[in-house]
């Protein structure tokens, strides 16, 4: 009975309806002795907690010929530990009546869940064990890595993804912002048991983690219990080698792709300021005007956002979407659709560019209208409502951007898209969206690729 009363309460919480975003504002930050941060929000409209913990590590951290080993180890991380052993990470989690969820990214790998309230205390022992004491066991490695494989060959067989990772691959010549998450075949294949060990001791560290809460709870109570239970963690600070910066622009660039699919895709990617940037919110604002605002909470993102009736993108192709998200450094700004008529014309191709150039353009020569900019800072305002509807959704984006270096920028985000002006938005078309700054990417039906040739050992 206790456990179908927990579940009962956690669902119901989690479905209610929030009449207004929860309020960033009150949450407290504190840094513990061992580097750890600790973010902590009183929410106690519901019954329930939600914890997120961050680490600063992800795929731009993946070594040269072990790429996709921050994603290996996500997987590693929910096998088992000293006082969870097996399935105890994620197996009592259940039986508590809550629900869990990880994720690994550019920027960082994340863990969260959310429960009753009165589970917090097991949703901090996961946690700290999860940091000081996984059993990273050679046994699991070769499951793990046939896990691994399945998910980068769905991936892989997925057109669109594909295409995605050909356009990322040719915007980013140097930084590692180019590498793909999943990581790829032969990478993956070559990740050992101590590759693992080593990422462990190196990256989930306290100084290089951050923990958010957010719930029903007293915060004093609950910083006081952190603290039991992560401060005598202790490891090493392992100096981390510099990002290889982008080499500089030096004008268009272009791909070309051919494989099975029934209609043709493009990706057109442009420069987007990193999340700490002044010019973020001013971006934002942008999105909404020439498309629509999906709000900046990756978990909620769904790899683009469909323009609005009134977009001036309207009728450029099928399925045209927008997408931007908050990252560390300077990422993209992606315009994408289809064309069902298989493989287009150059000139359909050249008339799709050229009209989505051309919005652009248009935004760079003349200051846009007060009422264009109302409209579309009332709905990135109400994108950024629906971001923090939940205790999990706040939990999620107070680590996140704390995982990023943009927590402030976070904090002030609703009056720093107040205060976008006009002019402000010209300067940020002609910054980021001119002509020589795209990178275009088309995928056309085609033949499936020829089999890989093994390299002899």
């Amino acid at each position: 009975m206790r456990r179908l009363v927990a579940i009962l309460i956690a669902l119901l919480s989690l479905s209610a309806p929030a009449t207004a975003a929860l309020d960033l504002q009150r949450a407290s930050v504190e840094r513990l002795d061992n580097g750890m941060t600790l973010i902590l929000l009183e929410e106690r409209a519901f019954p329930i907690v939600s914890l997120q913990t961050v680490y600063l590590t992800g795929a731009k951290d993946d070594p040269a010929g072990r790429l996709g080993l921050a994603h290996f180890f996500e997987h590693m991380a929910f096998r088992g530990s000293k006082n969870f052993p097996d399935t105890g990470l994620v197996s009592e989690i259940y039986a508590a009546g809550g629900e869990w969820h990880g994720y690994t990214w550019i920027d960082l790998t994340t863990y969260f869940a959310t429960m009753p309230k009165s589970e917090l205390p097991l949703l901090l022992a996961i946690e700290a064990d999860r940091m000081a004491r996984l059993e990273v066991r050679a046994e699991d490695v070769e499951a793990e890595r046939g896990a691994v494989l399945a998910e980068m060959n769905g991936y892989s067989n997925d057109p669109d993804a594909t295409l995605f990772d050909a356009l990322i691959a040719a915007h980013f010549l140097t930084h590692p912002y180019r590498n793909n998450t999943i990581g790829y075949e032969t990478d993956i294949r070559a990740i050992r048991h101590d590759d693992l060990l080593a990422f462990y001791k190196a990256r989930y560290a306290p100084h290089n983690a951050v923990l958010a809460i957010v719930g029903d709870f007293d915060a004093d109570e609950v910083s006081a219990a952190v603290r039991r239970k992560f401060a005598k963690i202790r490891k090493p600070e392992t100096p981390r080698n510099p990002l290889t910066a982008e080499a500089p622009r030096t004008g268009e660039r272009r791909v070309d792709l051919a494989l099975p699919a029934d209609k043709s895709l493009f990706k057109i990617a442009y420069p987007a300021p990193a999340a700490a940037s002044p010019d973020f919110p001013a971006f934002l604002v942008l999105q909404a005007l020439v498309g629509q605002s999906n709000g900046v909470n990756f978990n909620n993102n769904d790899w683009g956002t469909p323009v609005g009736d009134a977009s001036p993108l309207v009728g450029l192709a099928d399925a045209v979407r927008s997408w931007v998200i908050p990252t560390a450094e300077p990422y993209v700004f992606v315009v994408s659709g289809t064309v069902a008529s298989g493989k287009p014309a150059k000139a359909d191709r050249a008339a799709i560019e050229k009209t989505l150039q051309d919005v652009f353009d248009r935004l760079a020569a003349t200051a846009i209208s007060p009422a264009s900019l109302t409209e579309a800072k009332a709905k990135l305002a109400d994108a950024l409502t629906l971001d923090l509807q939940t205790t999990e959704d706040a939990a999620h984006q107070l680590a996140y951007f704390a995982g990023v270096g943009a927590l402030e920028s976070l904090l002030s985000l609703r009056d720093s898209v107040a205060a976008v002006t006009a002019e402000d938005i010209q300067r940020i078309a002609i910054r980021y969206l001119p002509r020589d700054q795209r990178t275009i990417a088309w995928l056309t039906p085609g033949p499936p690729p020829a089999p890989e040739t093994p390299v002899a050992p």
